[in-house]
């Protein structure tokens, strides 16, 4: 009797593990998907272009692009 007893509180202890357990991965999986949410909001051009503004950069135009033509050992601009 002593034995049934033992073995019912354990299975009522690992049941209350396992429903625990999935309230943490329920949790989890909402924070990835939040996470790869925003990560796709930051990816757009204009959250980019946004960024870039915030940090002082500025468009490359034509002129800020150099060509450089190397041939063996000789470089040319």
């Amino acid at each position: 009797m002593i034995f049934y007893v033992w073995q019912n509180i354990e299975v009522m202890k690992i049941h209350l593990d396992y429903r625990k357990g999935l309230g943490v991965e329920k949790r989890l999986v909402k924070d990835v998907d939040r996470l790869n949410y925003r990560i796709e909001l930051l990816r757009t051009v204009d959250s980019m272009k946004a960024y870039a503004r915030e940090r002082g950069l500025k468009p490359v135009n034509p002129g800020d692009i150099d060509v450089i033509e190397i041939k063996g050992n000789e470089v040319k601009k």
